[in-house]
C-alpha cells in the first residue's frame, strides 16, 4: 500500500521533527523550512502531496501567501491545508480561512491532537479526491453526450445536471477502498460509462421538465 504523502512548511526545527516522527508509520512527511522551499517541492512533484501543514509565520514567505499561491494553482487548490499558528488573534484566524485553511493547529502544540486531527485531514483528502474523480466523469458524460440528453445546453442547465447527479449517484464508478489508487476517468469499462450515462439521463429529465433558465429572476438560486 503506497503512503500518503505530507508536506510540512516551517522554519521551527522541533515542529517539523515532532510532525515526523509522530507520523513515520502512516505517511512519508517531506519537511520544508519555509515556504518558497515548499511550493518548489509542489511544483517538483505535482499530484502527488496529500495533505500541507503550514506555518503562518515564517521567513521568505509566510503562510498566508503559501495558501495563496497553492490556491492559484490548479494542480494544488483541492489538497487540504492544515495551519499551525501561536496567534490566538481572531483576523489572523479568518484571514487563514479565507486564504484556503481547512483547519487549524493552535500552539503549542499537543502531540495526540496533532496526531489524530492530520489523519482526519487525510480522510478529508480522500474523500475530496473521491468527488473531484466522479465529478469529471460526470462531466465528460454530459459535455460528450449534451444533445441526446436533450437538456438546454445553457451553463445554469449544466450546472442544475451535474449537481444531481453528484449528490444522488454514488461515487461507485470510483475505487474507494483506503489507501488504494483511486480509478481515473479514463480507465472506466464501457458497461460502466452506458451505466453511468443512464443515471445522468434520469436526472437531465427533470432539468428538462422544469429547467431553472425559464423561471423569474428571484426564483434562481444564485
Amino acid at each position: 500500500m503506497e503512503k500518503k504523502k505530507l508536506l510540512v512548511m516551517d522554519d521551527d526545527t522541533v515542529t517539523r521533527e515532532l510532525i515526523q516522527d509522530l507520523l513515520q508509520y502512516d505517511c512519508d512527511c517531506i519537511s520544508a523550512q519555509n515556504g518558497v522551499e515548499g511550493l518548489s517541492y509542489l511544483e517538483q512533484h505535482p499530484g502527488q502531496v496529500d495533505l500541507i501543514v503550514v506555518d503562518l509565520i515564517m521567513p521568505v514567505m509566510d503562510g498566508f501567501e503559501v495558501m495563496k499561491c497553492i490556491q492559484s494553482n490548479a494542480l494544488n487548490r483541492n489538497i487540504p491545508i492544515l495551519v499551525i499558528t501561536a496567534s490566538d488573534q481572531q483576523e489572523d484566524i479568518k484571514k487563514a480561512f479565507a486564504c484556503g485553511a481547512d483547519d487549524i493547529l493552535m500552539k503549542p502544540l499537543q502531540s495526540d491532537i496533532v496526531r489524530k486531527r492530520i489523519l482526519n485531514m487525510f480522510d478529508i483528502a480522500d474523500r475530496r479526491n473521491i468527488h473531484n474523480v466522479m465529478e469529471d466523469m460526470v462531466r465528460i458524460e454530459i459535455e460528450e453526450n449534451i444533445d441526446s440528453l436533450g437538456i438546454c445546453p445553457c451553463p445554469v442547465c449544466r450546472r442544475d445536471l451535474m449537481t444531481l447527479t453528484l449528490n444522488n449517484v454514488p461515487p461507485k464508478y470510483v475505487n474507494t477502498e483506503k489507501g488504494a489508487i483511486m480509478s481515473k476517468v479514463g480507465s472506466m469499462s464501457r458497461a460502466e460509462k452506458i451505466k453511468l450515462l443512464a443515471e445522468i439521463a434520469h436526472y437531465a429529465e427533470m432539468v428538462r421538465d422544469r429547467p431553472r433558465h425559464s423561471l423569474p429572476d428571484s426564483n434562481i438560486t444564485k
